[in-house]
């Protein structure tokens, strides 16, 4: 979301309103899905650190993309790389969510595996810091709708 500021009055009066016109900034720009370093498939989220790096919540290729501002690529650092899913800590099954910290650790809201979890930067596989697991099928998606709104609550990071 691009929003260019057009000044009304030289003092205090500001328009809004949408870029005409969008840029890619990630993935393929005529739309095509991939599990390829330069594709993405149902990007769901995204979180931005100080220097524009995107972080992509991947949703369809069940990994977690970093891409550098003007790179054409991504970088897998979470999940893997090939697209595939999987229940084990170094897996996702469809990530919806994503939140950074301030030392480049990530918290990842893991829908189909109904968990979050926790990667410190560099690692090569998470820790699961909540789950639902064990409980009815309505009691799992009311308290899974709390997860994957971790980043709405934003108490957990500087």
């Amino acid at each position: 979301m691009y929003f260019i500021c057009t000044a009304t009055n030289a003092t205090t009066n500001f328009m809004l309103r949408w870029n005409s016109t969008g840029t890619t900034v990630a993935g393929s720009s005529i739309g095509i899905a991939g599990t390829t370093n330069d594709k993405l498939d149902r990007p769901f989220d995204v979180a931005l650190d100080s220097s524009n790096t995107l972080y992509i919540a991947d949703q369809q290729n069940h990994r977690i993309q970093k891409w550098l501002m003007g790179a054409s690529n991504g970088i897998t650092i979470a999940g893997q790389s090939s697209g595939t899913l999987g229940a084990t800590l170094s897996d996702f099954n469809q990530p919806s969510g994503i939140v950074r910290d301030s030392s480049d650790n990530i918290y990842v809201t893991d829908t189909s595996n109904n968990r979050v979890q926790f990667w410190s930067n560099g690692a090569s596989s998470g820790t699961t810091i909540a789950d639902i697991s064990g409980k009815s099928y309505v009691l799992c998606i009311l308290q899974f709708n709390i997860l994957l709104n971790i980043k709405l609550a934003n108490t957990l990071f500087s």
